[in-house]
């Protein structure tokens, strides 16, 4: 990953083999486990199939993690697109072309995520915790 000031927001190979399954996505370090989060639980899930840009420069309240892995589910470590995420009031890139997991904190400018070449779909993943998606549009 590129030296630029949100670099430590992106999880580079979040996968690790486990014994009882091929793979799991596992966001290391985090201290938040399922008691009491499904009261203020958001999920969105979608299967890539071709190039697409979501959203503009926004900020939420909430916390908001995003996850981007292979959708082959034999091998969700068979990513093959890319993709640049825009963050922070600088609107800096960041290049993903491997599975990776990006935490965005509540107040941190994100947004677009420009999905560029897709050559086997993959699967993007926002889990927030809050009881609905509300945004708030960032002019800069």
């Amino acid at each position: 990953m590129i030296n630029k000031k949100y670099r430590n927001h992106f999880f580079h190979r979040p996968l690790i083999e486990g014994t009882d399954v091929k793979y799991r996505i596992v966001m290391q370090g985090s201290k938040h486990h399922f008691g009491g989060l499904f009261q203020n639980y958001w999920l969105r899930w979608n299967c890539i199939t071709k190039p697409v840009s979501m959203g503009e420069p926004h900020t939420h309240e909430f916390d908001e993690i995003f996850h981007f892995f292979s959708a082959d589910p034999s091998d969700i470590s068979d990513f093959h697109a890319v993709v640049d995420f825009t963050i922070g009031e600088e609107l800096e890139k960041y290049p993903i072309t491997e599975p990776m997991i990006v935490y965005i904190p509540g107040g941190l400018v994100h947004a677009p995520i420009d999905i560029k070449i897709v050559k086997k779909p993959i699967i993007f993943m926002n889990v927030a915790n809050a009881p609905e998606y509300i945004e708030k549009r960032w002019e800069g």
